[in-house]
């Protein structure tokens, strides 16, 4: 684990260091996060998160660019399932550090659309205010599909959907394995420095 984090930074590293000596630019975000999680419960209820981080703009041409980026992010559900007639009440937060490398073309000036693969490494996980890191798998992976818009010159908003791909959990009640899937709408502001 803690080798995929240090490569996941030095892989931000470099990238910053690359947009450095090209002229891109690097910046900070943060936003709000709403889940949008999806899996076997009837019944569920989001709980919003947050996100900040650091990213690097590389822009190739006029037109494209890549977009790394490096987030922290929480978000949660609140579920309702039913085994054996038995209701189960959950309250599930959990903490990612999400590495997204985005391709963007720019539409129009300052309007891009963005989309890439994103890999997210656990940093806690709760349940009913019970540590579960041990029960949430360590590494998930999916999508990211938004839109941004830069405004003044240093400043930017995106709003995004990230695409869970991968069960983020790893428990069992009785003989039932269930799945949870990390999906996520965010509204974030960067600034760029």
């Amino acid at each position: 684990m803690k080798k995929i984090i240090l490569s996941s930074l030095a892989v931000m590293v470099f990238s910053l260091a690359y947009a450095q000596r090209t002229g891109s630019r690097f910046g900070i975000k943060g936003g709000v996060n709403f889940p949008n999680s999806s899996g076997d419960f009837h019944e569920n209820e989001t709980l919003i998160g947050y996100q900040a981080g650091i990213f690097s703009e590389i822009k190739t041409d006029e037109k494209f660019g890549i977009q790394p980026e490096l987030l922290y992010s929480t978000h949660g559900v609140k579920n309702k399932f039913i085994k054996d007639g038995i209701a189960y009440d959950n309250d599930i937060r959990l903490a990612y550090l999400n590495l997204p490398i985005l391709a963007k073309y720019f539409v129009i000036q300052g309007l891009s659309v963005q989309a890439g693969p994103q890999i997210g490494f656990l940093m806690h996980a709760e349940e009913n205010g019970i540590n579960i890191t041990d029960h949430v798998k360590t590494v998930d992976f999916g999508l990211a599909f938004g839109i941004g818009y830069d405004f003044l010159e240093d400043c930017s908003v995106d709003l995004r959907y990230n695409l869970g791909l991968s069960n983020a959990v790893d428990f069992h009640v009785a003989d039932d394995n269930y799945k949870i899937k990390n999906s996520v709408f965010s509204l974030a502001v960067g600034y760029k420095l």
